[in-house]
């Protein structure tokens, strides 16, 4: 038994997408019109495809094709999404700024320290984790599992926070 046959006997879907690589190929390509993204839609497949439990799947060719053609039309919509919401370089002059005069900046910034100050008074825990979910964008399961409480207590700590900015910003 040769090396390669021995690497790739228990996965038969790495089997199937190597034996097909043509077919899946040209499938890739007719959704993304594009040989080089192709290929590198098929490299990403093989790399899922060696991470996966493969004794279950009862037609491995059928799997291949599915698999590759998925990949393919989430990378489409990722780059057509990217085309529609994401502005060239050339462009950035004429994206408007937050703040059209002085006025205006010294209200923004007053807003903001006023919910900064407020922030400050909540529990410490409560701070951290608004802070980490708003700002820096951890989901809510991770900073529950970091804080060792419930998801649901998380998500409340949230919007009690962030109920508190709001009244904090109505007062003022």
């Amino acid at each position: 038994m040769s090396k390669e046959q021995y690497l790739h006997d228990e996965n038969v879907l790495v089997d199937a997408l190597i034996k097909y690589k043509n077919k899946l190929l040209v499938i890739a390509e007719s959704v993304l019109h594009s040989h080089a993204q192709a290929e590198d839609i098929f490299h990403d497949a093989i790399v899922k495809a060696c991470t996966m439990q493969t004794s279950c799947i009862h037609c491995p060719v059928g799997y291949a094709c599915r698999m590759v053609y998925n990949l393919a039309l989430d990378e489409a919509r990722k780059r057509q999404y990217e085309k529609n919401n994401l502005m060239p370089m050339d462009g950035v002059d004429s994206v408007p700024a937050p703040c059209v005069n002085a006025l205006d900046c010294m209200v923004m910034t007053e807003a903001l320290n006023k919910v900064l100050a407020s922030l400050k008074e909540l529990p410490k825990r409560t701070h951290d984790a608004f802070i980490r979910h708003r700002i820096e964008g951890v989901p809510q399961k991770d900073i529950a599992e970091e804080l060792g409480v419930s998801r649901t207590l998380v998500n409340f700590m949230i919007k009690d926070a962030h109920r508190y900015c709001e009244q904090s910003l109505k007062a003022a």
